[in-house]
């Protein structure tokens, strides 16, 4: 349903304050990663009818008793793969600053 809004909210964050990021973090490549989960999310939910081209573009706000359970899966669900993507991005950064030390080592 809105799954793609936390990944959304924390791509817009860390967007917003690249120029405050030190570039060794490589925040170009967290933005790619979270920009590119929402854009085929968003795909995904519109092809699936869960989004919609009028307000309250999402469907499932069409009925207020369901709005708990779309800030669940927000939290939940979007959390989560917002969290997985972070430590994925954690992960490139270090593997890549390890392997620029070694190369500089063996010069």
């Amino acid at each position: 349903m809105a799954c793609f809004i936390t990944p959304m909210i924390t791509a817009i964050v860390t967007t917003f304050f690249r120029k405050k990021i030190p570039a060794a973090l490589k925040i170009s490549w967290l933005n790619i990663m979270l920009w590119g989960g929402v854009a085929m999310l968003v795909v995904d939910h519109f092809l699936q009818g869960e989004i919609v081209l009028y307000p309250p573009f999402l469907t499932s706000m069409q009925n207020p008793a369901a709005f708990s359970t779309l800030v669940q899966e927000i939290v939940t669900v979007g959390g989560l793969m917002t969290i997985v993507v972070v430590i994925l991005w954690a992960i490139l950064v270090a593997v890549t600053s390890k392997m620029t030390y070694l190369s500089k080592q063996v010069e």
